[in-house]
């Protein structure tokens, strides 16, 4: 990037600063005003949370990325080929494609940013999803040859999720991604439609429209990205006109049905709320002790009462809308405290005459619950969690804490007894990252041989038919020993002005992979 063009971007950014911090809209018509819940690190191979993913898809592109049938479409791959057993992909990339410094993207650029993925010290959350590539190959600067382990079936569709390219020049020799502190708080370099112009911490992002992007020229010239963590203060904003875009707890549907010029779409995206049990604690370990917990917990009033119905009843991790997977004929899991109790007491747990659950020693079943603060949804289901635990004689106290503090300092070192979160998975049933044994994403010590199994025979499967049983027969065996207790299928309500258009019918994070077809009509 020239020093002319970070100067406009500075003089822009300032421009906006000034409207954002009046709470206005800045540049009327011409910046589209986005939300997230934390500051980003804005990176995409070890980027660690939502707000992060959701700034990363719009400035690290990646090879390809979904279409709204869901399927993978080119994006700085034109083209591909795979191999007839399915074990060498080979991707030919767009010729003329320049980072957002100007330098040219080339094929060692993709070779980077997996060898970092591959890379045990980066931290990346990444690893467990592309474990099966056995090596990269670069024939040429504009080819990349992937030569798998095995086959694996959700590659393509795993490349399309998170998987940002970053650039091999922009990071000295043998340096720590993490110790990039410019690039990863302020000043990153991708190839998207969008650059980072300037990063306030605890307040917003500027981003500004890039000239030289390889696809269609956005028609937005700026995009605000504020942090707002508490999702009332979303709604407020967006009703005055300061957001454009947010995604709404069915909770607060009453604040903007009534307003002319917002418009509320209705989206299924491949996500599942729930509670995870830490199970290096032996309390929690027991299958037995954590299907009584789901059992004892009422998910139907949860989705009825809090979601206000705009939510589906789970059986397993593998959610509704990825229909040809889900195992709809699996006996529905019910609200049954006697037979929670039962398994309480094959597990050691009996209730004692003050009604309290406890173990043979005269201990008491009680545990510490983390929610995110500033999320009404989230925190009225853990407060239906715990009345319905209290119904069976356990006692569970909520601590609330900032979502980025809830990651980074008690869910991934779990150091914690349990946490109500959730997961927005890939548009694949492929969950072996996040419920094999040790894997990436398995942050409750969940392990399962019969699981394991399964969900490695579902990466490998090739036919859609066998990848289809396996994944059947995995909600099978988490039905019996379940990872955590999914509390429901959340259908994604997106709420914009109505003067915003060109947003694909697509989950929020995979939308912004196509950000450049927002359109925003002037005021």
């Amino acid at each position: 990037m020239s020093r002319a063009s970070v100067a406009r971007g500075i003089a822009t950014a300032a421009a906006l600063a000034a409207a954002v911090s009046c709470g206005g809209a800045a540049g009327a018509g011409d910046a589209l005003h986005l939300a997230i819940i934390n500051d980003p690190i804005l990176n995409a191979v070890i980027a660690p949370d939502i707000g992060s993913i959701l700034v990363n898809k719009i400035v690290f592109p990646g090879l390809v990325r979904p279409n709204e049938s869901l399927e993978p479409e080119p994006d700085l791959a034109e083209r591909w080929e795979v191999s007839d057993d399915g074990t060498v992909y080979t991707f030919h990339l767009r010729p003329g494609v320049v980072w957002h410094d100007g330098a040219p993207f080339t094929a060692r650029d993709v070779a980077f940013t997996f060898d970092r993925i591959a890379d045990s010290t980066t931290g990346t959350l990444l690893w467990s999803d592309f474990a099966p590539i056995d090596s990269v190959r670069t024939p040429d600067s504009l080819t990349v040859e992937f030569f798998l382990e095995a086959p694996y079936a959700p590659f393509l569709t795993l490349l399309g999720h998170n998987a940002g390219i970053i650039p091999a020049h922009a990071f000295p020799p043998g340096a720590s991604l993490r110790d990039q502190v410019a690039f990863n708080r302020s000043r990153p370099i991708g190839t998207g439609p969008y650059r980072v112009s300037e990063s306030v911490p605890g307040s917003y992002l500027v981003l500004t429209a890039n000239e030289r992007y390889h696809g269609a020229q956005p028609s937005i010239p700026t995009i605000v990205v504020k942090i707002v963590p508490d999702v009332n203060a979303q709604v407020a904003q967006l009703r005055a006109g300061e957001l454009d875009l947010i995604t709404l707890e069915p909770a607060l549907l009453p604040g903007v049905e009534d307003d002319p010029d917002l418009r509320i779409e209705q989206v299924g995206v491949p996500q599942h709320y729930y509670v995870g049990f830490n199970q290096d604690l032996p309390r929690f370990e027991p299958a037995a002790v954590r299907r009584a917990l789901m059992l004892a917990v009422d998910r139907q009033a949860i989705i009825d009462g809090v979601l206000k119905g705009h939510a589906d009843y789970p059986q397993g991790t593998i959610p509704i809308v990825l229909r040809a997977y889900y195992a709809a004929d699996l006996p529905r899991i019910p609200h049954d405290t006697a037979a929670a109790l039962a398994l309480l007491a094959e597990a050691g747990w009996r209730r004692s005459a003050d009604g309290k659950l406890r173990d043979q020693a005269g201990d008491p079943f009680r545990f510490s619950m983390m929610i995110d603060k500033g999320n009404p949804s989230r925190e009225q289901a853990a407060l239906a969690v715990q009345q319905d635990l209290a119904r069976i004689g356990i006692e569970v106290t909520l601590q609330t804490l900032e979502f980025s503090a809830l990651v980074r300092d008690y869910l991934l070192p779990r150091n914690y007894e349990a946490v109500l979160v959730w997961w927005n998975t890939p548009l694949d049933p492929d969950q072996y990252s996040y419920y094999a044994t040790d894997q990436a994403n398995n942050d409750y010590g969940y392990s399962n041989p019969a699981a394991d199994s399964l969900l490695l025979a579902g990466r490998r499967a090739v036919d859609p038919e066998a990848r289809a049983a396996a994944y059947r027969a995995f909600q099978a065996v988490e039905a019996e020993d379940p990872p955590v207790l999914v509390l429901y299928y959340p259908r994604e309500l997106q709420v914009h002005r109505a003067r915003l258009s060109g947003i694909p019918r697509l989950g929020i994070r995979d939308a912004l992979r196509h950000v450049e077809r927002f359109r925003l009509e002037s005021r």
